[in-house]
């Protein structure tokens, strides 16, 4: 048995979260446009998780990078910049070899140096940790979530 979770049972769950919360804003627009004041919105909070997914997700494959390149604003640009760069994730999985996940990448915007591996997991978990802040703010408003937010009760690694 290897030690620890697999970055592709992590983006299982990650894609799977990310689908949920998808058809609850199909069913609670009104969500999307509610002030929040860590990014002004709640849309502009969602476009973030998935422009640092996206950012990540160019800078481990040797693309092009920038944070400023999504701006989308229905509901499928806004998921579908997260789903692209999910593709992205996937696709790197299935062809890493040990050098490439240990191959630095320069990070010139915070003047610092990352492994790829380092980066993939700051991908996926700064994405759940704004989904928990969502998650709470939208609670708070009455707009509670129908599934449970838990690894466990999720269908990665099943």
């Amino acid at each position: 048995m290897k030690d620890g979770i697999e970055f592709g049972e992590l983006l299982a769950y990650t894609e799977e979260e990310n689908q949920r919360w998808k058809q609850f804003f199909a069913r609670h627009p009104e969500a999307l446009d509610l002030p929040l004041d860590i990014a002004g919105s709640v849309r502009e909070l969602v476009r973030h998780i998935f422009a640092v997914e996206l950012f990540f997700a160019n800078r481990v494959t040797g693309g092009q990078a920038s944070l400023d390149e999504v701006p989308p604003e229905t509901l499928d640009e806004i998921f579908g910049v997260g789903e692209k760069a999910a593709k992205m994730y996937r696709e790197f999985l299935g062809r890493a070899t040990p050098e490439d996940w240990s191959g630095m990448i320069e990070l010139t915007r915070v003047n610092r140096k990352a492994s790829r591996r380092k980066l993939v997991t700051q991908a996926l978990t700064h994405s759940m940790r704004h989904w928990a802040q969502i998650a709470t703010f939208l609670r708070q408003q009455g707009l509670k979530q129908e599934w449970p937010h838990d690894f466990l009760m999720s269908k990665a690694m099943e």
